[in-house]
């Protein structure tokens, strides 16, 4: 299947806290539907989590409880994300984060788990962009000079992952990746060996929210 045939559902979750088993649930989601090249918006969603949001949450994405008091539960919506994330390939920043929570609500609401192709746009720029020192989704959105509109917020996260990942294909497509088996075998490849040296190196930390 060539690469440029498939859908995909670009996604983000905003959640209470990085625990998926400790009681931590999603509080906003972003979808955004790539096909044929083009981008359009399947949902960005405020969710109630039915939990209290931690203050230092409520600072970095500027969702308070007051913001999600009247929203609707995921319960409420579940089936609206079957149908957006249906047949498509998903993609996120750090896919297992946003999967691994995604089941979980979806688990919680209806007994059922996706089953879809996955793709993370992280794990894709380390093969891709060896050159650039961090992945995370600031740098990527720098090197490809796309804006981020609402950093933090699902729909803004989703709508410049998404922008992000149509550059990321195109530069694959150099290289001759343009089909999923030729990209899952691009993802497999063994990461170069660096140049030894024996002076002192700089230590850094790869974001990947």
């Amino acid at each position: 299947m060539e690469l440029r045939g498939l859908d995909y559902a670009v996604v983000d979750v905003e959640t209470t806290g990085g625990r998926v088993y400790g009681g931590d649930r999603i509080m906003e989601i972003g979808i955004v539907h790539i096909r044929d090249g083009v981008m359009s918006t399947a949902a960005d969603l405020l969710i109630n989590p039915q939990r209290d949001i931690p203050p230092f949450v409520s600072r970095l994405t500027g969702i308070r409880w007051d913001t999600v008091s009247e929203a609707p539960t995921f319960g409420d919506i579940a089936d609206n994300v079957l149908d957006a994330l249906e047949g498509c390939v998903f993609v996120a920043h750090n896919v297992r984060f946003d999967w691994r929570f995604l089941n979980m609500e979806l688990r919680r609401a209806t007994g059922r788990t996706l089953h879809n192709r996955q793709l993370c746009t992280v794990k894709f720029a380390r093969k891709l962009l060896t050159h650039l020192r961090r992945r995370n989704l600031d740098s990527l959105a720098w090197h490809y000079e796309v804006p981020i509109v609402g950093r933090h917020r699902a729909g803004g996260d989703a709508r410049a992952t998404a922008q992000v990942l149509l550059r990321m294909l195109a530069d694959a497509r150099r290289q001759d990746v343009d089909t999923w088996d030729g990209l899952s075998a691009f993802l497999r490849r063994p990461r170069a060996s660096p140049t030894r040296s024996y002076l002192p190196q700089p230590v850094t930390i790869e974001a990947i929210a």
